[in-house]
């Protein structure tokens, strides 16, 4: 009787201990996130802010802001892929460009992605502004109301990781 409660004991003690052993296996393997990589891959993901605090932090320090930002692409060339925005709020949008370096995938928007780069002040002539539109697709009308410059905080970004979309299931 001594033998097989022993035994038994130890039985419940193994698999409590291999369950919960594939616990932590399945919680780590789901809380890798894996990236597609493009531009410079070398920069870390760590301490990324958001469009937000990158924009306010660079309007108090002035002329140009290096940083990591994370955030969803809310918009991206559809012809080449050449710039994206991220939002800084749900009205406003971070500009981004990467000079041709790279180009991202056209159908990225809605993806999330962190980027590296430096924030910087700069205007955008009516006729940018309007190659813009026809880029994401406006209407000619939208593009013909286009009749002033702006200025605003952009980004130029060294290299971006796209979150990559994998189950385990």
């Amino acid at each position: 009787m001594k033998h097989f409660l022993i035994a038994s004991l130890s039985t419940i003690l193994m698999i409590s201990c291999q369950s919960s052993n594939s616990e932590k296996q399945v919680s780590e393997k789901t809380s890798v996130q894996e990236y597609a990589y493009f531009g410079d891959s070398t920069f870390t993901i760590e301490d990324a802010m958001s469009a937000k605090t990158i924009v306010e932090s660079f309007q108090t320090k002035g002329d140009t802001m290096f940083g990591t930002v994370a955030g969803e692409i809310t918009k991206v060339c559809t012809v080449k892929g050449c710039w994206m925005q991220t939002a800084i709020d749900s009205n406003t949008n971070l500009f981004v460009d990467y000079d041709y370096e790279f180009l991202l995938p056209t159908n990225s928007q809605g993806q999330n992605m962190v980027m590296t780069g430096y924030a910087y002040w700069d205007s955008t002539t009516v006729a940018e502004l309007r190659h813009y539109a026809e880029d994401r697709g406006a209407s000619e009308e939208e593009i013909a109301a286009i009749t002033v410059p702006t200025g605003d905080v952009k980004f130029k970004a060294t290299g971006v990781k796209i979150a990559i979309s994998t189950s385990d299931e």
